[in-house]
């Protein structure tokens, strides 16, 4: 996305037409800023990894951002449950690298073995943790962790930090920082796993 580039009109009404009929899936009103995208992409070290998994894709604004920082021979696997989420990345980015895969986050295992790897370098989230069930929040937790490759990464984007309560206790303390830019503003986590 360049600097000065907003959303399309269509992708900004399917967001807050989900957001609006599944509050608890999308927690948020309004689409990541370019700010946040950029932050998360430069958290991520996507640079240096091969298989990438985004949890939460939306429609596609912070996948986009994403595929920007890849490299070429990378792959990127876009996990959301939303079908209406799914079926836009799939019409709106011809991206080789991205495979837009509809299913639950507590499915990594499948997932990613349905791709042919053993386990993630880099696993992002913006899935909202503090709106889900506390037992399904721990049941993707615990698949986020059992599918990060150790060495590898786990950075989630939040409002809020039930994320830290839940990841801290597997993976140890995260790195965090601020996005102001960003409506609302959020706070960007990073785990390394031992």
């Amino acid at each position: 996305m360049s600097k000065g580039s907003k959303l399309p009109l269509n992708e900004s009404l399917l967001f807050l037409k989900n957001a609006a009929l599944n509050p608890k899936q999308i927690a948020y009103v309004f689409p990541s800023t370019r700010w946040l995208i950029r932050a998360i992409a430069d958290s991520s070290q996507l640079q240096s990894a091969k298989h990438i998994v985004e949890l939460g894709p939306g429609t596609g604004g912070t996948t986009k951002g994403f595929l920007s920082q890849m490299t070429e021979d990378a792959e990127l696997i876009a996990v959301d449950i939303n079908k209406d989420f799914i079926a836009y990345l799939k019409k709106t980015i011809s991206d080789k690298r991205l495979s837009p895969v509809l299913n639950g986050a507590q499915n990594l295992k499948e997932i990613i073995a349905n791709k042919g790897w053993d386990h993630a370098d880099i696993i992002i989230s913006g899935i909202p943790f503090s709106t889900l069930p506390k037992t399904v929040a721990k049941e993707i937790m615990q698949s986020i962790y059992d599918n990060t490759k150790p060495g590898g990464l786990f950075v989630a984007y939040q409002f809020r930090d039930r994320v830290g309560q839940l990841a801290t206790p597997l993976f140890g303390q995260a790195t965090t920082c601020w996005v102001f830019k960003n409506f609302p503003p959020m706070q960007i986590f990073i785990w390394k796993k031992s």
